[in-house]
């Protein structure tokens, strides 16, 4: 158990830090990384002249599922995506189980979405 959620943050922090560098004139990416709790985000912050940029880009948790129920696993729960990436495929590419990935910013009443979204990383990684 310890080796997947080590092998889950590794690959989450590794894919969030692609984004510390982006930054412009005004605002930057700041990272957080609660491995205690497990979750995970990328922060633009900043100033636009008189306006505050505080605004999240990606937010990821890692939750322990329970090994004694059967069909429960570890899981990566994207939280939110505000980048044109599909932190999705990037994910599976790095080696985590499509089926242990969620999208957790899209409402359930529209899952369907979320299973397009799988065929399409199947295919981009076949």
């Amino acid at each position: 158990m310890d080796s997947i959620i080590s092998f889950y943050k590794q690959c989450v922090k590794k894919l969030l830090c692609q984004y510390e560098y982006l930054k412009d004139g005004d605002s930057q990416i700041e990272l957080i990384f609660d491995d205690e709790r497990m979750r995970y985000m990328a922060v633009w912050v900043g100033w636009y002249k008189y306006k505050r940029i505080h605004q999240c880009a990606v937010h990821i948790d890692i939750v322990v599922g329970d090994s004694a129920v059967v069909g429960d696993s570890h899981r990566i729960i994207i939280q939110r995506n505000d980048t044109e990436d599909s932190i999705v495929a990037q994910l599976v590419e790095m080696g985590i189980s499509q089926n242990n990935i969620s999208l957790s910013f899209i409402h359930p009443i529209h899952g369907g979405y979320v299973e397009q979204e799988g065929d399409v990383v199947a295919a981009i990684t076949s």
